[in-house]
């Protein structure tokens, strides 16, 4: 049986972070904003299809700027050639990368993006002197921050902006370990050596409200207009972006109170993707649609980086039959898709928990990284 663990052993490793700024442009710098945009996807495209046209010599990208001012179309040329240079450099990497068969970026992609060096970033707007001044940012900006991107996505702009926080100390958590039992009831059910409860208990039932109205207008969009149409997918996007931030908020909390409070996490790998593939499934749509709608991936690549941030341990284990065997006898029976266990004592108990608890004790025998921790576990909360 195989274990994975991430660890931060090297204090020198810096951590680059994008925090996402949303705009609140005026009306003209919109229209600005929209055209270094399109600027900027007609430039990737010409740079791909220019590749294409050379015969017998492959330019790099630099050489590729040379000809662009002078065969661009005149309409682009009040684009600031920093965002036409770097589409140049985009569409030829991705070129290459592609092995000459990339993907020409659409305009009626959901999401769209330029680039924006960090010399034009400033306190009174992005180009301040092209797209004028007045321009909020509705979040602080960084200290010190990167190069950037504008994105458009469902009818609002946003700033992408990387920066290179310093690395948060340990706190006084050194000897703390906790089994985390993600599912679809509660988002994820957590047990300690003196603590255990749930996280997101009940979070899905507003996510459901939205997915419903969404499966609504979608059914809705192939009786409209054309026009009409076009208005439901933006509208569309704009619901998708939100349960896509519900998401976000509940992975980001929940990562937070763990990384802050424990120094060790006993992560499940949790095979999503096995569990809801058609092919011999067990469970209902409706747990399904729940399942990938939390986005258990997703939560652990982020935990990873935040326990990388902290100087925290994530340790993948092996979940088999944690939620199936007796807390007290270690008898595996097939409970179904029962919440609640029966104790001898003949008190009851919730499933979820006994999940987390035997994630724990199946971890601290066959995990080599834990095998240092004393804990008293066998206490029920």
């Amino acid at each position: 049986m195989s274990f994975t663990s991430s660890h931060v052993e090297c204090t020198d490793l810096e951590i680059t972070k994008s925090k996402l700024i949303r705009l609140s442009p005026t009306r003209s710098q919109k229209k600005i904003f929209k055209y270094w945009i399109t600027v900027s996807r007609y430039v990737f495209n010409w740079t791909i299809d220019f590749i294409r046209s050379c015969q017998n010599w492959t330019p790099n990208w630099m050489e590729i700027k040379k000809y662009a001012t002078q065969l661009l179309p005149s309409w682009t040329k009040e684009c600031p050639f920093q965002i036409k240079g770097i589409a140049i450099k985009d569409a030829t990497t991705a070129f290459f990368k592609a092995k000459g068969k990339p993907q020409f970026r659409s305009r009626k992609s959901p999401q769209q993006s330029c680039f924006i060096p960090k010399t034009a970033i400033k306190m009174s707007g992005i180009y301040p002197k092209i797209s004028g001044k007045g321009l909020k940012f509705n979040e602080s900006l960084p200290e010190s921050y990167l190069d950037s991107r504008l994105i458009w996505k469902a009818g609002k702009y946003y700033l992408a902006m990387p920066s290179k926080p310093p690395r948060v100390p340990n706190g006084d958590n050194q000897a703390r370990v906790v089994a985390i039992d993600p599912g679809v009831r509660n988002f994820v059910a957590f047990y300690s050596d003196d603590t255990c409860g749930f996280i997101g208990s009940g979070d899905f039932s507003r996510i459901q409200r939205l997915a419903y109205h969404l499966d609504d207008l979608i059914s809705r969009m192939t009786k409209a207009s054309k026009q009409r149409q076009h208005k439901m997918r933006i509208a569309a996007a704009r619901m998708r972006e939100k349960i896509k931030h519900l998401i976000d908020e509940l992975h980001h909390k929940t990562a937070l109170f763990l990384v802050k409070n424990f120094e060790l996490i006993l992560l499940p790998t949790f095979e999503t993707q096995a569990m809801v593939s058609k092919a011999g499934r067990r469970i209902q749509s409706k747990s399904v649609r729940a399942m990938l709608t939390f986005a258990h991936y997703r939560f652990k690549q982020f935990i990873k980086h935040k326990a990388f941030e902290y100087g925290k341990r994530v340790v993948d284990v092996n979940e088999a039959y944690t939620s199936k065997t007796h807390p007290e006898t270690g008898e595996v029976k097939n409970i179904g898709g029962a919440k609640l266990i029966r104790l001898l004592s003949g008190a009851w108990v919730k499933r979820d928990l006994v999940g987390a608890r035997n994630i724990l004790l199946r971890a601290l025998v066959d995990t080599p990284q834990s095998a240092d921790w004393q804990l008293n576990v066998f206490q029920h909360c």
